[in-house]
Formats: C-alpha cells, sequence, structure tokens
C-alpha cells in the first residue's frame, strides 16, 4: 500500500487532537451511563468498568497509537469505523484517501 498524500497527512494530524477529545468524550458516556446504574450492584459495575476501559484503551490504540504516514490510512478507518471521524471530516481528505478508507472499512466488516 502506498503511503497517504501529504495534504492528507497534514489533515489528520492537525485533527488529531480534536478527534482524541472526541473519542475521550465517547467514552466518558459510556462510564457515566454505566456508573448510573450501578445502584445494588456496585461489584458488577465495577467489573463491567473494568472491561469497559480495557476494551476502549484497545480502540483509542487502534485510532491514535503510533500514528505515522506508513499507517495513517489504517489510523483513519479505525476513526471512521468507530464513529470518531464525521463524514463531513471524512469529506475534507482527497477522493484518493477516501476511497482507501472506505475499502478498509468493507474489508474490516
Amino acid at each position: 500500500m502506498k503511503s497517504i498524500p501529504e495534504r492528507d497527512w497534514k489533515r489528520i494530524r492537525d485533527l488529531k487532537d480534536e478527534l482524541l477529545n472526541v473519542a475521550c468524550e465517547q467514552i466518558f458516556q459510556r462510564v457515566e451511563k454505566l456508573s448510573a446504574d450501578r445502584a445494588g450492584q456496585q461489584h458488577q459495575s465495577y467489573l463491567q468498568l473494568y472491561k469497559l476501559i480495557e476494551k476502549e484503551d484497545e480502540k483509542i490504540a487502534k485510532m491514535f497509537n503510533d500514528l505515522k504516514r506508513s499507517n495513517a490510512f489504517f489510523k483513519i478507518a479505525a476513526l471512521k469505523h468507530y464513529g470518531v471521524l464525521t463524514d463531513a471530516q471524512m469529506a475534507l481528505f482527497s477522493e484518493e484517501t477516501q476511497a482507501v478508507v472506505k475499502d478498509l472499512c468493507q474489508f474490516g466488516r
């Protein structure tokens, strides 16, 4: 697979902090829901919370850890797959990048 175009590489780097905040906010919302529904089952809720954090940490790693040009297509596909990258943000990328990401997302299903 070839490298991401320079313009798109700059775009994903520029969006990274915003997208990380979105991903973390989504996790906080899941945590808050789990926490709110814990009455009478605190230990079970704690175990669910622990599993949730582990699962979400894996997603964060797939989306953000070690972002570099050689894996940028995969990171963008993960962001799209997990609902962090919006369609409007995806439209900011070149048609080439959009096509590669679409293929990667379809392959992962």
